[in-house]
């Protein structure tokens, strides 16, 4: 019976060992450049007009700014402070980048894209915005906005006139510019401390009309104009 017993046992296990087992099938790997492709396309949703906008135009800026800062994201240096929602969103969504090579094609992709028109979101003194511009600002991003590389100062022709003033109150909230290793992050919330919320409405609003992107009407001037015009009231 002992025998028996054992030789019942083993034939269990093995018959059990003997059930077929599904192995899944090899996943094709996927094209790296359609990965790109798509997440730029991705991308889009915030950072175009097709949808709702929700975040900068990125088209047109400069590929060595564009991979920077997709860098710091990536590496925790911007989008950790949850308080700064914008960019703190951003900081989630760049996760979606698993290589050097995707990083790299993002930033070259919104940089070959033609610059878009923009609607003129801030107003200001354009004098005294000048004046301040050519005193405090042309010495790192260049007499007409054109940027200088060798001392981290981005282009500032293809900023909104809204992302541009909401950057500038974040520098001198200390909401961007606070980690150490954030080096022009740093610079600009240094000199953006002492600025009144005038001052950066002026040079805003100088820097968008002189050298910014191409005006765009907005729905106002679009439709506003016929739709406020009320039929004159028919006599008794």
């Amino acid at each position: 019976m002992r025998f028996l017993f054992c030789s019942l046992t083993f034939g269990v296990m093995v018959s059990g060992c003997r059930q077929p087992v599904e192995v899944a099938e090899p996943k094709e790997p996927v094209d790296p450049f359609v990965r790109a492709q798509a997440l730029a396309q991705e991308c889009t949703v915030c950072h175009g007009t097709t949808e709702a906008q929700r975040g900068p135009i990125l088209n047109g800026m400069e590929t060595w700014y564009l991979t920077d800062q997709l860098e710091k994201f990536r590496a925790g240096i911007r989008g950790k402070r949850a308080s700064n929602r914008s960019e703190y969103l951003m900081g989630v969504g760049v996760q979606k980048i698993q290589s050097d090579f995707e990083l790299a094609y993002l930033a070259d992709w919104f940089a070959g894209q033609d610059p878009v028109p923009a609607v003129r979101t801030v107003k200001g003194d354009l004098e005294k915005g000048k004046k301040f511009y050519e005193q405090r600002c042309a010495s790192c991003h260049g007499a007409n906005g054109e940027g200088n590389r060798l001392v981290r100062g981005p282009s500032l022709q293809r900023l909104e006139g809204w992302y541009f003033l909401e950057q500038m109150r974040k520098f001198r909230s200390g909401e961007r510019g606070y980690h150490r290793l954030d080096e022009g992050g740093k610079a600009m919330a240094a000199v953006s401390k002492d600025l009144s919320t005038g001052t950066m409405r002026d040079v805003v609003a100088y820097c968008v009309e002189t050298f910014g992107p191409e005006e765009a009407p907005s729905n106002r001037d679009k439709y506003g104009s016929e739709s406020s015009v009320k039929p004159p009231l028919k006599p008794f």
